[in-house]
């Protein structure tokens, strides 16, 4: 049987290694990536045991993600957006009305069945409200921007990325110590990238994510 060389057997053992280093980040949990256990791939496709139900987002997930009564003929649409995802119809209020899924149920916090532990042990009433985050989302409209600052963190919520998911599932971007990040919601159950939030920074990422995607837009 012939010998390969020395020179092949190195190539080889390199090709092996770059492939190997190359396997790494998709065996990382999500838990492992930074700010606050984000993650860089999606995967509203995926079913666990339960059917129609998502690790991350809750029930009633699809096979994509769901863009409810859209039309996509249409030039005027929740997705026909802009260079930076912004949309000319966002202005003056007119993202509130402009979502294509199921939305004014979210009321906050207080459904959750961790938060009055976790928010005495952190030592906080409560977390921004509503009106807070659709002023936030109105003023980024009206200057073509789609990122707000969630309230008392330094966490930047990108909300023309906000898309729902299932039923009371998101999907959206966000941006923590220059690095973006893809986040998931569980706004029924209160999850963050299917995790109670560990602090309070995360807990306001997750609530100021949910307002936008179900709250009612209204102020209240």
């Amino acid at each position: 049987m012939p010998q390969r060389s020395p020179h092949l057997r190195r190539r080889c053992s390199a090709l092996l290694c770059s492939g190997v280093l190359a396997l790494l980040p998709l065996l990382q949990s999500p838990a492992e990536a930074r700010g606050g256990g984000g993650f860089r791939a999606g995967g509203g496709g995926y079913r666990n045991h339960r059917v129609g139900d998502h690790p991350h987002f809750g029930g009633g997930v699809r096979s994509s993600f769901n863009n409810d009564r859209v039309n996509v003929n249409m030039h005027n649409t929740f997705y026909n957006r802009g260079y930076g995802g912004w949309h000319d119809g966002w202005r003056r209020g007119g993202y509130w009305g402009a979502r294509p899924w199921n939305t004014g149920w979210y009321r906050g916090w207080g459904g959750w069945g961790w938060w009055g532990a976790s928010a005495a042990a952190w030592g906080v009433a409560g977390l921004a409200t509503g009106a807070a985050i659709t002023s936030l989302v109105n003023e980024a409209a009206d200057q073509q921007s789609t990122t707000i600052i969630v309230p008392q963190t330094s966490y930047q919520l990108n909300f023309g990325s906000v898309e729902s998911v299932g039923t009371a599932g998101v999907s959206f971007n966000y941006g923590v110590n220059g690095t973006t990040l893809m986040g998931a919601a569980n706004c029924q159950d209160g999850l963050l990238n299917g995790q109670v939030p560990s602090d309070a920074d995360q807990a306001q990422l997750l609530n100021a994510v949910c307002q936008v995607a179900y709250g009612s837009g209204t102020g209240s």
